[in-house]
């Protein structure tokens, strides 16, 4: 496959979430979803006619053919409901009934359920997979408290740092200015462990700071990079995980709660479902997303394992500043167990 074709199909697996950030869409389905008795209201940042979207449109067909069409959901894509935060406000108000989020957003519903994404603690998705189960039912627990139903989980990919200059260990961010995603609740704390230049920026701004020089780093999966068209303001990316990015779909407790068994059922079990797929998909994109970067002439910076040793060190270092912040150290630590 040539490199062109595999950014395409990169560019068009960037789903759910973080491709959806900059990018304007319409409600998809209306006409379906306005025959069945019960309509459920979800918003996401994933344009129309994404594999986010896309997702969505099959998960519906299967909720309307296991309801005999009395259940269905209606999605709102592209941002056209506000950014996440907004989103939050609209479910807990009834306005909506569900969305997906990525930290931001999830860390407005209940924030230890962001420890995933701690940078330095778990790098593989085996990793990750490990320590969601094992912490899945005070997560979901405390979703629940916060009013909300856990549908599932949706990975979506693994953090790398792309730079105009080659970062091997931590040391080497001290002359970078690195991009900070605003209204985030563990980057500013890593900033501070980092030693380096923060600017806190919004997705949307972000082509363009790079374009003038603002900011020359980013922690970012290869899948957003592509889809985001950041790849050619980039000459490195260090070659060793940093992070995986989370995200979620969520439901308001209150609406699920007022289904009839029967439905909560099919919306439960078709969630888990399309979820486990999406998770499935992004996690192949990611990797093509990383093959088309490395094809477009970004070289990948080796990291010794001296190297290494500083970013396990870093990620330490992290862990104790978010303390409190995100989880409590008792959280953190057993969540960081998973990565030994």
């Amino acid at each position: 496959m040539t490199s062109s074709r595999i950014a395409k199909h990169a560019t068009l697996g960037a789903a759910v979430l973080l491709v959806s950030m900059c990018a304007l869409g319409a409600p998809s389905f209306a006409q379906e979803a306005a025959a069945a008795q019960v309509v459920l209201r979800f918003a996401t940042l994933a344009p129309n006619g994404s594999a986010g979207s896309r997702v969505f449109d099959a998960w519906n067909r299967e909720i309307r053919r296991r309801t005999g069409g009395a259940l269905a959901v209606r999605l709102y894509a592209g941002g056209v409901q506000g950014d996440e935060a907004e989103v939050i406000r609209k479910i807990r108000s009834g306005r909506l009934d569900g969305t997906t989020v990525t930290a931001t957003g999830l860390a407005q519903i209940h924030r230890p359920a962001v420890v995933f994404q701690i940078p330095g603690m778990l790098r593989t998705y085996e990793q990750m997979d490990r320590a969601r189960a094992a912490l899945a039912p005070e997560i979901t627990a405390g979703v629940e408290a916060s009013g909300f139903k856990l549908l599932g989980w949706a990975d979506l990919g693994q953090t790398r740092v792309f730079s105009t200059r080659q970062v091997r260990n931590p040391g080497d961010l001290a002359s970078c200015h690195v991009w900070q995603r605003a209204d985030d609740i563990i980057m500013p704390g890593a900033m501070q462990a980092m030693r380096t230049t923060a600017v806190s920026l919004q997705v949307p701004e972000v082509l363009s700071a790079l374009s003038t020089g603002r900011i020359d780093t980013v922690f970012a999966p290869p899948i957003a990079v592509v889809a985001l068209q950041w790849t050619p303001r980039f000459r490195y990316m260090t070659d060793l995980p940093m992070s995986i990015v989370v995200g979620a779909m969520v439901l308001s407790k209150p609406r699920f709660d007022a289904l009839t068994p029967e439905q909560q059922a099919v919306v439960t079990e078709t969630s888990t479902q399309f979820n486990a797929l999406a998770r499935r998909n992004l996690r192949a994109a990611d990797e093509q997303a990383l093959a088309a970067i490395l094809s477009h002439g970004v070289q990948a910076v080796p990291v010794s394992d001296a190297d290494r040793a500083q970013w396990i060190a870093l990620g330490a270092r992290i862990r104790q500043r978010v303390a409190g912040q995100v989880a409590d150290q008792a959280t953190i630590d057993r969540v960081a167990a998973f990565a030994n």
